[in-house]
């Protein structure tokens, strides 16, 4: 079974159930903006994705730990897609 098959899904509007996947509140943002903030982005061993913006990424561990649960969101891996996109970065 291929990891991304374990992920829990979400539904989305615009790209329907699709797996999970977590960002900084600012990534969530641009997609409604669209202006790029940048997509720091990596893929745990689970299969879950999960993205920052360069602000959240210059911030010390502990600065960004501080800013607490309501500095992440959950989008579906469409979305995820369209921010990096956005940000002209290429998933791999």
């Amino acid at each position: 079974m291929a990891p991304e098959n374990k992920v829990p899904s979400v539904t989305c509007g615009t790209h329907g159930q699709q797996p999970q996947t977590f960002v900084c509140v600012h990534i969530v943002e641009s997609l409604k903006t669209g202006d790029p903030k940048g997509f720091w982005w990596s893929r745990g061993e689970d299969g879950v994705w999960d993205a920052i913006c360069d602000d959240c990424n210059n911030l010390s561990q502990e600065a960004f730990d501080a800013l607490g649960s309501e500095n992440i969101g959950v989008i579906c891996l469409g979305c995820f897609e369209d921010a990096a996109a956005l940000n002209e970065i290429e998933l791999q």
